[in-house]
């Protein structure tokens, strides 16, 4: 095997590059269409729906999408590798349970219970991890098992019931204000500006791409590819359960099928975002941006009347169309 010249060096950065700044006019239109999608949906309702524009419904907006835009970050780091984590919704649930339980049934400090959860939820997504990376178990097959162990798991110890008991001062994370701006806002920035960070300026974050668009080049160019899908999975699932956290923080109750109907919204998120299934491509702006489209639409059909129902169909054939784009955009 002969050495990498110097050519191939900078033929694999710029490849790299395009796969992450979107470089050239498919990527352009695929890392930058989220964007533009945004402010059309948002400019039409502003012009067509009354009470839409009040500063009260955008701050409503915001808040809701922010657990779903921080979960969906955590996917992200799965999917921009090529796999897929079906497990976050059980997980999701079960991390909600456990977290109100160890409170009100064996009385832990709120900090406590969850530290204890964050620590579970890594060891899941080390779970999936070793058996994708090292048992070479497709991550859709892992995943999915994963799935049903923990929503078993769940309802076994919530016995079915929402668990309550949980101090007043807990809802402030997931309902409180800080400066007149919704907690879970400043929680989403925070994490998406973290993210961006280590996706956009750290030699791990760029593996990532590596790996996604090419695991094995990945591999013999000395990149620790296991590595690099242990931790995807590790964040996807810790980042499930801060979802799971704020999500409970808002209801004050750990309830099993808490992220029973949210898997979906997540994957949605974090394709229409421009992060490709195949994997190499993706940023995580895009990702926050697809959530805020998702709660716009959702806010919108809301205030028209529409039945939740239709919803479902309307964000059904949302990922649709973007799945197509992004087979046909892989083929060319």
């Amino acid at each position: 095997m002969t050495a990498p010249t110097t050519g191939d060096a900078i033929e694999g950065g710029l490849s790299l590059k395009n796969r992450r700044y979107g470089i050239g006019s498919s990527g352009f239109v695929s890392d930058w269409m989220i964007f533009f999608l945004v402010l059309s949906v948002f400019l039409l309702c502003s012009i067509f729906i009354d009470r839409f524009f009040e500063l009260g419904n955008m701050m409503n907006i915001m808040r809701q999408i922010s657990f779903l835009a921080i979960v969906g970050l955590g996917q992200f780091f799965v999917i921009v590798l090529g796999h897929l984590d079906l497990s976050v919704g059980s997980a999701i649930g079960l991390y909600s349970v456990l977290m109100a339980g160890l409170v009100s049934r064996n009385d832990l400090p709120l900090l406590v219970a969850i530290a204890l959860v964050l620590v579970l939820a890594a060891l899941v997504g080390l779970v999936n991890g070793l058996v994708t990376a090292v048992g070479k178990v497709p991550a859709f097959i892992t995943t999915l098992v994963m799935m049903n162990i923990l929503m078993g798991v769940a309802f076994l110890y919530s016995r079915g019931l929402p668990i309550s008991g949980l101090p007043s001062g807990f809802n402030f994370l997931g309902m409180g204000y800080l400066f007149s701006v919704p907690v879970p806002i400043y929680l989403m920035l925070l994490i998406g500006v973290g993210c961006y960070v280590f996706t956009m300026h750290t030699q791990m974050g760029r593996n990532f791409y590596a790996v996604g668009g090419n695991a094995e080049a990945s591999r013999l160019s000395g990149i620790n590819v296991r590595a690099i899908t242990l931790i995807g999975f590790m964040l996807s699932s810790v980042f499930a359960a801060v979802g799971a956290i704020g999500l409970t923080s808002r209801t004050m109750a750990g309830t099993a099928s808490l992220g029973e109907a949210l898997l979906f919204d997540v994957i949605t998120v974090v394709v229409l975002g421009g992060t490709s299934l195949f994997g190499g491509r993706g940023n995580v702006v895009g990702v926050i941006l697809a959530a805020l489209l998702i709660g716009i639409i959702s806010n919108a059909m809301v205030l028209l009347g529409i039945d939740t129902y239709f919803q479902w169909i309307v964000k059904g054939t949302i990922l649709i169309i973007i799945v197509l784009i992004d087979v046909n955009s892989k083929r060319r």
